[in-house]
């Protein structure tokens, strides 16, 4: 067996940023100010994290943000669930499950980074370490959440915003 050498065989995916793999954007927007800074508060924080643990970041610091992150996407949940219950959204049921599960996810970061002793450094080798959860769930949350779950519910809140608007 020879050594691979695809590009994954060849770039340690630890040597990459988050951003490299994927750019925040207006192909990311629901068309909605408030739910879009938030979407982006959360990639930013996210991204700022993995990117912390890769520099070997300590995990006293590494915490604080995990949990900082783990109340900005329930606060956004919250917010959101509300805003598409408020605009008659038919796959709202569809869309709470599925929070649920990625605040499932982000208790088990907050618990990995919790596990960890204060001090110890967090070097970005192992697969198991907690900061490749952080790049995997930030991933998770900006392509399969945003790019495909929250793009559903575009064209029910921008209808509600034409009903709104053609009432005043």
């Amino acid at each position: 067996m020879g050594i691979d050498n695809s590009f994954f065989g060849r770039i340690q995916l630890q040597h990459l940023s988050v951003n490299k793999l994927i750019q925040w954007g207006d192909h990311l927007s629901v068309d909605h100010p408030g739910i879009d800074a938030q979407h982006k508060a959360i990639f930013d924080l996210g991204s700022r994290v993995y990117e912390d643990w890769r520099s070997g970041g300590n995990n006293e610091v590494l915490r604080k943000a995990v949990d900082k992150l783990a109340i900005l996407l329930k606060a956004h949940f919250s917010y959101e669930e509300r805003m598409l219950a408020e605009i008659g959204y038919d796959g709202l049921q569809e869309h709470v499950a599925e929070h649920h599960i990625m605040i499932n996810e982000i208790n088990a970061l907050q618990e990995r980074f919790h596990s960890m002793k204060d001090g110890q450094r967090s070097q970005g080798g192992s697969l198991l370490a907690p900061g490749w959860s952080v790049m995997q769930f930030i991933l998770g949350f900006s392509i399969g959440h945003v790019m495909s779950s929250d793009m559903a519910y575009c064209q029910t809140l921008a209808e509600s915003r034409n009903c709104v608007q053609g009432t005043a």
